[in-house]
């Protein structure tokens, strides 16, 4: 973090390279998938790899080579040995950059936050062995990133989360609340089975067609919702103006009128809250993050919640 902004009010490559270290600390538990690709995760395929599994009665095929004779010696009948396979988990971040995330009233912007924490599950997946990539969406456009377990593709997807970062910061563009369907559509379709997909936001313009979205890749890939707040829009100042700005301009806002506050602070409060339930109903991950948590109580959240 330094006077230009970095680490505030948008995110460089340089400081997405260097969380690096910190994301060694993060232990993503070993866990039961369906993928296709030799990696770091056990399968619930059986066949020949680096765990033993279980004992059973041979069969026709089976390799000799793998008899259990201690099984064989005690029964009076030949048991083969079945090994756990070894299976890769590519891990897709999908990365919220739109208008609303260019916010922020302790610590830095939502959308720093949102560089940030998928900085530190790229590098986290990256030394896992797995392949990562994800999409990094905008108002008005989007990129793709193909999972990738190279270093020059993973800086790559980095580099890309910090230009979306330093180029809206830098953009006057209206706040948009447009559904987040066809985003979440467009990561349906780059979603492969066995996949772990993080998707970071503050989940404006979540509606009922987005979360059917959500739905459908759940029934293949294992999603975490990790929601971006920051404490201004959870609780609004005892003041009558808050004044605000863009960088560029300065807007005071009336806070004479308490019912509007009471309703303000409900509808933020009751939308994440219908995502809580939406998560717990359908199993999804869940990880809550705030504008005003400093990087080891990021990392002690994820920590909590990926071992």
């Amino acid at each position: 973090m330094n006077e230009n902004g970095d680490g505030i009010v948008f995110s460089s490559l340089k400081s997405l390279l260097a969380l690096h270290a910190k994301a060694r600390v993060l232990v993503l538990g070993r866990t039961k998938i369906r993928a296709k690709n030799i990696g770091q995760h056990l399968s619930v395929f059986k066949g020949r790899g680096m765990d033993f599994a279980e004992s059973r009665p041979y069969q026709p095929g089976d390799d000799v080579r793998t008899l259990d004779w201690r099984v064989t010696a005690r029964t009076g009948k030949p048991h083969t040995k079945v090994f756990q396979e070894e299976r890769e988990r590519p891990v897709l971040i999908w990365v919220d950059m739109r208008s609303a995330m260019f916010f922020g009233t302790q610590g830095s912007f939502k959308s720093v936050v949102a560089a940030e924490l998928a900085a530190l599950l790229v590098w986290k997946t990256k030394d896992d062995g797995d392949r990562v990539g994800g999409m990094v969406v905008a108002s008005n456009k989007h990129i793709e990133a193909k999972p990738a377990r190279t270093k020059t593709g993973i800086v790559q997807f980095l580099k890309q989360i910090a230009e979306f970062s330093q180029q809206q910061a830098a953009s006057q563009s209206a706040v948009s609340n447009t559904s987040l369907a066809d985003d979440w559509r467009r990561l349906r379709r780059v979603v492969s089975t066995g996949s772990r997909v993080f998707i970071l936001s503050d989940f404006r313009g979540v509606d009922k067609v987005a979360l059917r979205q959500l739905i459908a890749i759940q029934q293949h890939a294992e999603i975490t919702l990790i929601p971006i707040t920051d404490p201004l829009e959870n609780q609004l100042p005892e003041t009558e103006e808050l004044r605000v700005t863009s960088g560029k301009r300065f807007f005071t806002i009336n806070l004479k009128n308490r019912k509007w506050v009471k309703n303000y602070e409900k509808k933020t409060q009751d939308r994440l809250q219908s995502l809580k339930s939406f998560s717990r109903k359908y199993r999804l991950a869940w990880i809550t993050m705030s504008t005003a948590d400093d990087c080891n109580e990021r990392l002690r959240k994820l920590v909590g919640a990926l071992r």
